[in-house]
């Protein structure tokens, strides 16, 4: 998914961190190394994701803006990549796979 000699960014969040807000504007996507995540919409979290789950795609496929928020459930550790150090055709390929996983139309996934 990475373009080329590109390499990603890593932090480290502690429970209750939040890695990501709806509404903000996102340029990022993050592989989670460990550690587990909630993914929330409206205050509701509707799925929980762990260790090599990538995440944030649809901010970068759709308006610039995070469509849930992630908040750190334990200690996690994320690799982080913008969205110009990415294959934009993989990232498509990695936005439908997630729709298809949770059975949810265009625009509802992270």
């Amino acid at each position: 998914i990475m373009k080329g000699s590109a390499k990603p960014a890593f932090r480290s969040f502690e429970a209750g961190d939040f890695v990501t807000h709806q509404g903000q504007p996102g340029g990022e996507v993050f592989l989670l190394l460990n550690g587990i995540l909630g993914v929330e919409v409206n205050n509701q979290e509707i799925a929980q994701v762990g260790p090599g789950a990538i995440v944030g795609e649809r901010a970068l496929l759709e308006e610039g803006v995070r469509t849930a928020s992630l908040r750190a459930l334990t200690r996690c550790r994320v690799a982080v990549a913008q969205g110009d150090q990415l294959d934009p055709d993989k990232l498509g390929e990695l936005s439908e796979d997630h729709r298809r996983e949770l059975g949810r139309g265009p625009g509802r996934v992270v």
